[in-house]
């Protein structure tokens, strides 16, 4: 299984929209398209491959808001955690808040523990809620992509609805413990000191990972 991450920074908001490439056959997915549609379509173009899927690490609008326009040219399937799906469709506050925008109607859930592919390259799902009830991770052998749950030297906020400081902690101290150290990080903003960094390293320098126990993480977390 031969992969490589392309990376693209876009809007206000310094949100990193991640094409995932399956070398084997040319294949691609991208994930948390947003921002600039037709910069996407371009890229997929210059790159030299076939968008096969989009899939989203959870569903605030940042990470959405050119999900429409890229299937309107490019209608692909597209997928995202079923308990995110539930949310925005259920919760009256998620489209309230502005924070979240509507998924199309024919968006495919899938939940902890499920494998995606494109080609031959095979991703792990890892339900890591706290930014969002329903954010996740996605696992590849050398890389995690990771959304908002993690930024390099920080982690995603815990504020907004859906949002959960104790399960964010939590899902920090899963990714720790079932993750390999030797992954390097690909995550949603570009908030960071780089763009990517290794778990190893951030065990050893993101504060969020250093809190001792729940309590210093929510103190610290609700405080920064």
């Amino acid at each position: 299984m031969s992969y490589r991450i392309d990376t693209e920074l876009f809007g206000p908001y310094e949100n990193f929209s991640h094409i995932l490439i399956d070398e084997a056959t040319q294949k691609a997915v991208v994930i948390d398209p947003a921002w600039d549609a037709d910069y996407i379509i371009k890229r997929l173009e210059r790159l030299g491959v076939t968008l096969d899927a989009i899939w989203l690490t959870h569903g605030h609008h940042d990470h959405t808001n050119a999900v429409d326009a890229l299937r309107a040219k490019l209608p692909v399937p597209i997928y995202a955690s079923q308990i995110e799906i539930d949310f925005i469709k259920n919760e009256p506050a998620a489209l309230a808040s502005k924070v979240f925008l509507p998924l199309p109607e024919d968006v495919q859930g899938f939940h902890d523990g499920d494998q995606l592919s494109v080609g031959e390259t095979h991703v792990k799902i890892i339900h890591t809620p706290g930014h969002s009830s329903g954010s996740v991770c996605f696992e590849l052998t050398d890389d995690l992509i990771t959304g908002d749950t993690i930024f390099i030297n920080g982690c995603g906020r815990a504020d907004l609805p859906g949002s959960n400081p104790g399960d964010l902690y939590e899902s920090l101290r899963k990714i720790v413990k079932t993750v390999p150290h030797h992954v390097t990080l690909h995550t949603g903003h570009a908030y960071g000191p780089s763009d990517t960094a290794t778990l190893a390293s951030q065990i050893e320098h993101n504060p969020y990972l250093k809190r001792a126990n729940r309590q210093e993480f929510l103190a610290y977390r609700m405080n920064h």
